[in-house]
């Protein structure tokens, strides 16, 4: 292992397992310990991981510091690629005095109210967003936000309890499913209170209530140093329309923004997004929908972004992000692909259809398709699947790298391919 690591701070074990298969010894890692217990991957030797509780900061860094002495190891950097690991991964670099964006940058994305406040204020289109708490403000709410309007948590990440409310009764169904689901929610690290100038927000009680906007969904990566900014990749996303609000079934890179989007524009205006933040220097993942030739900007957090991205990206240009983000945090020149390098391609996610434990997984017909370039299936047999509302998460089984055939809608190809994934559940009674 280097004497210089990277810490990667709260990551999930395939991420894990992949950087270690792609550069050995490179990386430090901090794991929850019920991350580690339920991976399926082989775990790290002693020297490569961390294993703690990742809720108490103080902790944390004390378990850290005692691993860097036993093994005389001095950090080169430190990168996150998890939403609700990020204020953590801040504060140990503070600690160690290397460069990651601060704990009030980190604030500032991960709130989905404040940011959009920061961002109006800087004239950035964005939803316009106010905080909810009760169904009594809805009267007045509505008639500053017109219907139709989205709910979602003040944190959070990805499609979680977020809805689409066309009248006022969907808001208040809305309000109390979201309020009752994290009342309870495991994830105390994602849903805490959180800091509002010198205000206190209650990230279970209190949400988010923004105006809808029709249009197009992107993502993109961009790398953010100083006065400079870069578009790493631009992903188009393809909505899943039998799954909650919000749900990503595919990624197409490299996207073909509307001809009529200032690209120009709109990358001074990326840069003034993330500078309004606080973010002086990051790789950012950044959600956007663009609507009448307009960018108005959902999302912007201090991580790539994730999902079957990483996979994606590799196989159309050769850039791994997760190897791009060890370099940025260690300091290291980073190189982009030319335009020209990139190859058409789709990332299609499979979801499971119901409930339960998973019996068997049978994708001898994905390998007979093609079209496909490679696949990975999270899920094996004795997975264990909830649905939404009660998790979002262990639904997603895995996914696909397909080249598209031109001539056929994108939706049904990805469709299609999901369909020859065959898994067998004993359903739950």
């Amino acid at each position: 292992m280097y004497s210089q690591p990277i810490v990667v701070v709260g990551t999930t074990t395939d991420y894990i397992d992949e950087i270690r298969k792609r550069y050995p010894g490179r990386a430090l890692f901090v794991t929850a310990p019920v991350e580690r217990e339920k991976a399926s991957e082989p775990r790290p030797n002693p020297k490569e991981e961390v294993l703690c509780d990742l809720r108490h900061a103080r902790l944390v860094w004390a378990a850290l510091n005692d691993h860097l002495h036993q093994w005389h190891l001095q950090p080169a950097g430190v990168t996150c690629f998890d939403c609700e690991s990020l204020e953590l991964a801040a504060r140990i670099a503070g600690a160690l005095d290397v460069p990651f964006p601060s704990p009030a940058a980190v604030d500032a994305c991960r709130n989905k109210l404040l940011s959009k406040q920061m961002w109006s204020n800087a004239g950035l289109p964005c939803p316009q967003a106010e905080m909810i708490h009760s169904p009594s403000q809805l009267p007045d709410l509505l008639k500053r936000l017109a219907l139709p309007v989205i709910l979602k948590p003040l944190t959070g990440s990805g499609s979680e309890l977020v809805f689409k409310c066309t009248t006022v009764d969907d808001c208040a169904q809305a309000l109390a499913t979201i309020q009752s689901r994290l009342a309870d929610h495991p994830n105390q690290r994602m849903y805490k209170p959180e800091k509002n100038g010198s205000s206190q927000m209650n990230s279970r009680r209190e949400l988010v209530i923004e105006t809808f906007i029709e249009g197009k969904e992107y993502s993109c990566d961009v790398i953010i140093d100083g006065a400079h900014l870069k578009v790493i990749r631009t992903a188009e996303k393809l909505p899943a329309i039998d799954q909650t609000l919000g749900t990503t079934l595919a990624y197409m890179v490299p996207a073909q923004l509307p001809i009529g989007l200032d690209q120009n524009l709109f990358e001074r205006q990326l840069h003034t997004a993330a500078r309004t933040l606080g973010l002086e220097r990051a790789i950012c993942m950044v959600d956007f929908i663009v609507s009448a030739d307009i960018a108005y900007f959902l999302e912007m957090t201090p991580r790539p972004g994730g999902d079957c991205l990483p996979w994606l990206i590799r196989e159309s240009c050769g850039l791994d992000i997760l190897g791009l983000a060890l370099d940025f945090a260690a300091g290291n020149p980073i190189q982009l692909p030319e335009d020209s390098c990139w190859r058409p391609l789709v990332g299609v996610r499979f979801f499971a259809k119901t409930a339960g434990t998973i019996r068997s997984v049978d994708a001898s017909r994905l390998n007979q398709d093609d079209r496909i370039v490679s696949y990975y299936l999270e899920a094996q047999a004795g997975y264990r699947v909830k649905l939404p509302p009660e998790d979002y998460d262990s639904r997603i089984l895995g996914h696909a790298i397909f080249e598209a055939n031109p001539f056929d809608p994108i939706q049904q190809q990805c469709l299609d391919i999901e369909a020859k994934l065959t898994v067998a559940m004993e359903t739950s009674t």
